[in-house]
């Protein structure tokens, strides 16, 4: 009987039409709003602000009271839930919300990325073309915002992270590998709400990465983060200094012909001659 009303109320959640997507927005760090912790949190489908928790007491609790917000969403799991009545929701209406968190492609829809003409509209009314929006700008990060639009110019290495079957392993070792295949991802979404996505968390691993070498608010100079990032993608894939190693290697790694010629001397043009001393001294 229990589990019946439960899914009885799954089906008639009556606060869907709260939902506010124009506010809601997943590019940035998954850490509540209150306590700036990483584990448990969960986006309010309402306002858009990430909340720990979500039994009694916990701080999604306790804004689903104070501000009347009941439907939220774990950041990990994608499951949606309403509080505080602490029951799952399950509707085919918020499959796009659960869609932005971490848009997933098929191998056929790869394949058809570079032939796609049609253009997308965001909730503004916006038109724009997977694959070709815009980076926000966070704080003096154009170099890095740079480098990333010019590597999803190269199809085998965004074909690769665009899949996250193909480096499972590698993500779950690398923050930085996951994060940046979540935004190449985000940046070929046909369906994101926004005409634009927010490098946030790339720009976030980056820096911890680097030993902040790399970070927000500190312009850098793109050669040098190009140089950097693509050896420790390489590095954080399993790469090494044999060839095909990695992805990495396989689109950047070049090939360099040598020739040798060995100069032959031209006797005649040499002019030797005999330097004898011929002095006739007359006494």
């Amino acid at each position: 009987a229990a589990r019946a009303d439960e899914a009885r109320r799954a089906r008639a959640c009556p606060y869907l039409d709260t939902v506010n997507r124009t506010l809601l927005d997943f590019d940035f760090e998954k850490v509540c709003s209150v306590s700036l912790l990483a584990f448990n949190v969960y986006a309010c489908l309402v306002c858009g602000k990430y909340f720990q928790g979500r039994g009694r007491g916990s701080h999604a609790y306790t804004h689903s009271l104070e501000a009347g917000h009941h439907v939220y969403m774990n950041l990990h799991s994608a499951k949606i839930y309403c509080l505080p009545d602490d029951y799952e929701v399950r509707d085919a209406t918020l499959r796009d919300v659960q869609y932005q968190l971490d848009p997933r492609f098929t191998r056929d829809d790869v394949a058809r990325l570079d032939t796609n003409e049609h253009y997308s509209r965001a909730l503004d009314g916006t038109e724009f073309l997977p694959g070709l929006v815009g980076l926000n700008n966070i704080k003096l990060n154009d170099a890095q915002n740079v480098v990333v639009q010019a590597l999803m110019r190269v199809a085998p290495l965004r074909d690769f992270f665009i899949l996250p079957e193909n480096y499972e392993s590698a993500a779950l070792a690398s923050p930085l590998v996951a994060r940046f295949g979540e935004l190449v991802r985000k940046i070929w979404n046909a369906r994101n709400f926004k005409p634009h996505v927010s490098p946030h968390e790339l720009l976030q691993a980056v820096g911890d990465a680097s030993g902040k070498r790399f970070r927000i608010g500190e312009r850098a100079d793109p050669l040098q983060f190009a140089a950097w990032f693509l050896n420790r993608l390489h590095r954080d894939l399993g790469g090494t200094r044999k060839p095909r190693s990695s992805i990495v290697y396989e689109c950047f790694q070049g090939e360099l012909a040598l020739t040798t010629h060995t100069p032959v001397l031209d006797e005649a043009a040499g002019g030797g001659g005999d330097d004898d001393d011929d002095d006739d001294d007359d006494d």
